[in-house]
């Protein structure tokens, strides 16, 4: 390793881990008080649910009284979920396998066919997906999970009424956006010699930012809805250990757990505060959604890639 990289690392763990690590969680927490939510009568659809900050946030909103729908593509996962939590808890399942437009529309079709109306949606499905590789349907892996399909889910949500008047979207993103300014012409990127995973995963991120000033602007105030988009911080997820396993040995000690990680979506609903929505949310605050100037700007707008996402989904997004 050269001194630039080793001068350059060192200053990216300095300038975050007192804040993104469990160190600034459990420096924040004091102020906060006690946790007195109350999701009864409420009904929530989370997905990515089956394991990590999905689970933690499916199973606290199921404990504060919501009925939660929890949302994965591992039906076995899901089943152990389920056991898992006391008896009593109104947390459902659904399967699906949300890299796939197909199976994003007929989740809905089915919620629909139930007659749900939600109040929160949590977007939290999402992977950093190191080698190329494309789905069935011809899309780039990393693209069809990370921001395709959310916003797929979403549009056909809204677009169906299944989300109640004053519900909450919180779109789960990363600190990993702010190493890219938002670049519509790099979402999919089909040319497997183009293709890395880092940056493919931040440019999907900063594109979930985008979309949630969109959804705020389109339909904040006719749905009277509340759209965030928020960092759960540095959590030990399955994901990370996974796809960033340098990055977990040094930092281990200090990661934060599933529960900590979710927290903040979890007082997001139970409080839907008023923000800029182009703020992003960490430890139950709006934090700036930039971390350096040159992904301040962009040739492209949040219109843009709506208007890019809409032409991807085709006749998905048709109405019946």
């Amino acid at each position: 390793m050269d001194m630039a990289m080793l001068i350059k690392i060192v200053k990216f763990y300095g300038r975050f881990t007192p804040s993104f690590s469990a160190i600034g969680y459990y420096a924040r927490r004091p102020l906060w008080g006690l946790n007195k939510f109350d999701f009864h009568s409420q009904t929530w659809l989370v997905t990515g649910a089956s394991g990590g900050i999905g689970r933690a946030i499916a199973v606290a909103a199921a404990q504060h009284g919501a009925r939660v729908i929890a949302v994965a593509r591992n039906e076995q996962k899901l089943a152990e979920l389920v056991a898992s939590v006391p008896p009593g808890l109104a947390l459902e399942t659904r399967t699906a396998d949300l890299s796939l437009m197909s199976e994003t529309a007929a989740l809905v079709d089915r919620l629909q066919g139930e007659k749900l109306k939600i109040n929160v949606l949590v977007n939290n499905v999402g992977a950093l997906i190191h080698e190329h590789e494309l789905t069935v349907e011809g899309k780039e892996s990393s693209y069809a999970l990370n921001i395709l399909n959310q916003f797929l889910l979403t549009e056909k949500l809204i677009g169906r009424g299944l989300l109640k008047q004053e519900s909450s979207i919180i779109n789960m993103s990363s600190g990993g956006m702010y190493n890219a300014p938002l670049m519509v012409d790099r979402m999919n990127q089909l040319d497997p010699a183009r293709y890395g995973g880092v940056m493919a995963y931040a440019v999907h991120k900063r594109g979930q930012a985008e979309l949630t000033k969109y959804w705020q602007q389109k339909y904040g105030e006719a749905l009277q809805l509340r759209c965030y988009v928020m960092h759960p911080g540095w959590t030990d997820t399955a994901g990370v250990r996974h796809a960033m396993p340098r990055f977990r040995k040094i930092l281990r000690l200090v990661l934060r757990n599933d529960y900590q990680g979710a927290d903040t979506a979890v007082w997001l609903a139970a409080r839907r505060p008023e923000a800029d929505p182009g703020a992003f949310w960490l430890d139950r605050k709006p934090r700036s959604a930039h971390a350096y100037p040159a992904t301040r700007t962009s040739r492209y707008s949040p219109n843009d890639l709506a208007q890019y996402l809409t032409d991807e989904c085709g006749a998905y997004l048709l109405p019946n």
